[in-house]
């Protein structure tokens, strides 16, 4: 019968192999974390040394380029107002049409809409354009009672602060509708339009830039909607043709509304 010996390693041999091993793993990880840290901290030491980057977000502490004086009274001024959004595809677009063409414009939230959309809001308000509530969940509110109609419109306004945007100061009634309940539960200022090219309905771009100019008028409030592509195809060579005839201002400009002033508008 065979035997099978093992050979068993002194204790001091092990020890000394052990040693080593951990002194050569510390050197590697030592280089290997040098390595790292400079690749990290080298862009830092970077940007201390050239101006901060811009940001695109809005401050925390809103405020909106200065606005222009125009007394809506002596000239013919037209509001384009949107509402139903903000649509995080169409919304975008109509925002920099807007700021591409130097006219600011009034839009109408849902407030179920805005999460998610924070930043657009930002944008939309620093830009210098108007912001305004449009219900909630956009109901008939003439079918609620006083407790949920003001819910409707409170939980926008908290939508809109959260986002980093003062509370709004105007409130448009989803479909226009209005009875004694909205009005002493709403205390806000009532915004409604009397022009009306049904953006909604119209397929056409053509078709419906042809019916913002031919339905626009002076004191005329146009309700749009920044959830419809064919708005936003139709919005630019819009605006080209009525900035020949008409001052392009926000809700509030038309009518001089001052905030917490109460009453129902729909054109000057």
């Amino acid at each position: 019968m065979s035997r099978t010996t093992f050979s068993v390693a002194s204790p001091v041999i092990v020890t000394t192999v052990t040693i080593i091993a951990c002194v050569v793993g510390l050197m590697v990880s030592n280089i290997a974390w040098q390595q790292i840290s400079d690749s990290i901290l080298q862009p830092a030491r970077t940007r201390q040394e050239t101006p901060p980057p811009t940001v695109s977000d809005a401050p925390s502490i809103p405020m909106q380029p200065p606005k222009h004086e125009v007394d809506c009274a002596k000239v013919s001024c037209l509001a384009l107002t949107f509402d139903d959004g903000p649509n995080p595809v169409t919304t975008p677009q109509i925002v920099d049409i807007l700021e591409r063409q130097h006219v600011r414009a009034t839009f109408f939230l849902i407030g179920s809409r805005i999460h998610g959309q924070e930043a657009l809001l930002r944008k939309m308000y620093y830009g210098g354009n108007e912001i305004g509530n449009h219900s909630w969940s956009h109901p008939d509110l003439t079918t609620l009672s006083s407790a949920d109609i003001a819910q409707q419109a409170a939980l926008t306004q908290e939508a809109v602060v959260a986002a980093g945007v003062p509370a709004p100061t105007l409130f448009r009634p989803p479909y226009g509708a209005v009875n004694p309940a909205v009005r002493s539960s709403i205390p806000m200022t009532l915004a409604l339009w009397n022009v009306d090219p049904l953006d909604w309905k119209v397929k056409d771009a053509n078709e419906l830039r042809a019916r913002m100019i031919s339905e626009a008028k002076p004191g005329g409030v146009l309700d749009m909607h920044d959830i419809y592509h064919v708005t936003a195809d139709a919005l630019e060579p819009a605006i080209i043709e009525l900035k020949q005839q008409y001052q392009l201002v926000t809700y509030s400009e038309l009518f001089n509304i001052q905030p917490g002033q109460r009453g129902e508008y729909y054109g000057r």
